[in-house]
């Protein structure tokens, strides 16, 4: 894999920066907020709908704090990973292990922990067919079944991490768990007033955009031989970014749609990955992969590769 980056200095995580990429998030749960409680009717959307930025935006911090890359301190990048990871309803310890594993394993569709699942369809009709009805009317049963089935699953987490690091996950899922059902209590109408629209809104969001990451990629299976991670740059080609405009990239998205570049350098933080440039990406225009991911079922884009379909975008 052919890459031309800067120096490794230049790549490093920066304070400054980082907590100047929070100014929006902030601003969007503030005014989110504020016409979410204070109006009705369009304004009362119009909040809703930022709050839905919010809540993708917070997905994206929680990724990349995981990687204790997007600031330059360890504990600034763990404590805010676990804010990020509160309002995403994912752990933020079950996140980073199981997100670990993801990265090891990219390239080995039956060893990564959150593709292993996608090796063949299910054997119902009737499952097969909520998930091609789902998938065509933007139903985010795909982002949810990943949250789930990855991150509070606690069987599925126990086969992949050792004890020690079962029982801190275990524990910390204990602490949300509590820590939402408190919040419920005693704040329930606020919190359907004001955040279970948008947060609602916000799983369409993230599916998006996770499903341009590595779905219908040709990606090998090891059939349970005995093999090795495949090294990071060469994982680049199980992997797919997109495009779309560059200050939506940079401001909202926070460059997670370069997902090449960041399985190549994944300890580089995002508001760095532009000065990465990888030779013979995929990067479709975002609408180009929607309407020609759309087109297909559910159950061939997630299960199938362009092998099988044609489709490469």
């Amino acid at each position: 894999m052919i890459q031309r980056t800067k120096n490794s200095t230049s790549l490093k995580a920066r304070n400054d920066i980082a907590f100047f990429s929070l100014v929006i998030p902030i601003l969007l749960l503030v005014f989110g907020v504020l016409l979410s409680i204070k109006h009705d009717g369009v304004l009362y959307w119009i909040g809703q709908l930022l709050l839905s930025f919010f809540f993708l935006q917070t997905f994206i911090l929680l990724h990349e704090c995981a990687h204790l890359s997007f600031f330059k301190t360890r504990s600034v990048n763990v404590v805010l990973g676990h804010f990020f990871g509160f309002f995403s309803l994912i752990p933020f310890y079950s996140w980073q292990q199981m997100h670990n594993l993801h990265h090891r394993w990219t390239g080995w569709r039956d060893k990564d922990p959150t593709t292993e699942s996608t090796v063949s369809p299910s054997s119902s009709r009737a499952k097969n067919s909520v998930v091609n009805i789902a998938w065509k009317l933007c139903i985010p049963l795909f982002y949810l079944s990943y949250k789930l089935s990855n991150y509070w699953n606690l069987f599925k987490i126990k086969r992949f991490i050792n004890p020690k690091k079962y029982r801190k996950v275990r524990t910390q899922m204990l602490v949300y768990l509590i820590m939402y059902a408190v919040l419920v209590y005693f704040f329930w109408e606020y919190i359907v007033q004001v955040f279970v629209f948008a947060f609602a809104i916000s799983l369409l969001w993230k599916e998006l955009v996770i499903m341009t990451q590595h779905s219908h990629i040709e990606i090998p299976i090891s059939n349970d031989n005995e093999v090795k991670p495949i090294s990071y740059l060469d994982q680049v080609q199980y992997t797919r970014s997109f495009r779309v405009n560059v200050f939506f990239a940079k401001y909202f998205l926070f460059n997670f749609n370069l997902h090449e570049a960041h399985h190549a350098h994944p300890a580089v933080p995002a508001y760095k990955l532009t000065d990465i440039h990888l030779e013979a990406s995929q990067q479709p225009k975002f609408f180009y992969w929607l309407f020609k991911a759309k087109k297909m079922k559910g159950v061939d884009y997630i299960f199938k590769t362009s092998k099988h379909t044609g489709e490469i975008f």
